[in-house]
């Protein structure tokens, strides 16, 4: 259980950090994000920091105004089979037999 409680503190702490890289990269100050967000300069704050408390709204808006909303829809999708993965790409790949146009 301590372990499950680690990796959360780690993965919200990296996740702080980008949203803090990416609002300065747009040279951007936190309470005017924060008011892009439609949250006080304290919550978004506390996102930065990766407060567990804060709303996974917040994190999906913050996402959006960035530019960084894909991939959020796999969140807690169910895990994909990869040998299935690896069957639909060959189908893809598979060309249509046949003549080719302009070839006899």
């Amino acid at each position: 259980m301590n372990n499950i409680i680690t990796d959360t503190e780690h993965l919200l702490k990296q996740l702080g950090e980008r949203l803090k890289e990416a609002r300065l990269s747009r040279n951007e100050s936190q309470e005017l994000f924060a008011q892009r967000l439609g949250i006080t300069r304290q919550s978004y704050s506390k996102m930065e920091k990766g407060s567990p408390q804060t709303p996974i709204g917040n994190w999906l808006m913050a996402s959006n105004l960035l530019d960084r909303i894909t991939g959020w829809e796999n969140v807690l999708a169910e895990p994909t089979d990869l040998f299935a993965q690896l069957e639909i790409i060959k189908q893809k790949r598979k060309r249509a037999g046949g003549k080719r146009k302009g070839k006899k």
